[in-house]
């Protein structure tokens, strides 16, 4: 796998034993969602698989580093020393929690900007209220005949590694049993709490996969 030194500067366990890996291998589904060629999918990124098609969809988001004080639209992304979000051009964006909105009023992402250690995001429009520390999820269209916004589904496994976008297929392979192991919550992507079960330690739609809060 290619690795651009600008973005990562080394790796470190996101589990704390070594999980069981769902045979078989998956693709990248780029028919539903947005990516951009040589975008990185950080490794404990949560994810959709379809075992019939061989498909995996992620669950993009991001934490709030800055909102800009003379254009609310431009949004800086927190970034750590090992992933950065993997938001695309032409994502429907929300703030975690929001209920519900008519498709019509979510923002979209106009640009995308990868500057060394630096993710900012340019929306459509202004995300009332949104803050430093807010978690920002990808929302899809509900399909009905006036569309709101929905969740893109409930996360059954995460990413094992990072991977990047290829031009053409993307092979990703994924955990769907993290065994007698947790992943470090606080090592990968945000997780909305939505996501979770009642008690946090847990996917609610797959309690094979456990979590931890361990640094």
């Amino acid at each position: 796998m290619k690795r651009k030194t600008a973005q990562f500067t080394g790796s470190r366990p996101i589990f704390t034993g070594s999980p069981s890996i769902v045979p078989g291998g998956f693709n990248l589904d780029v028919a539903k969602q947005n990516f951009a060629v040589g975008d990185f999918i950080p490794a404990g990124t949560l994810a959709i698989m379809d075992e019939v098609n061989r498909t995996v969809q992620v669950i993009k988001t991001a934490k709030v580093l800055e909102v800009d004080a003379e254009d609310k639209k431009v949004v800086t992304l927190y970034v750590d020393e090992f992933y950065k979000p993997c938001f695309a051009v032409g994502d429907y964006i929300l703030k975690d929690g929001t209920e519900a909105t008519a498709m019509t009023s979510v923002p979209t992402i106009t640009k995308v900007e990868k500057r060394g250690d630096s993710y900012v995001v340019t929306l459509s429009a202004e995300i009332s209220g949104l803050a430093k520390d807010n978690v920002l999820v990808e929302v899809v269209s509900d399909g009905e005949s006036a569309p709101k916004s929905k969740s893109r589904g409930d996360a059954n496994c995460v990413t094992i590694a990072e991977v990047e976008v290829d031009e053409f297929e993307t092979a990703i392979d994924v955990c769907a049993d993290t065994m007698q192991y947790t992943m470090y919550e606080r090592r990968v992507p945000p997780i909305p709490s939505g996501q979770k079960d009642a008690t946090g330690a847990f996917l609610k739609a797959n309690p094979h996969v456990r979590l931890t809060q361990s640094h």
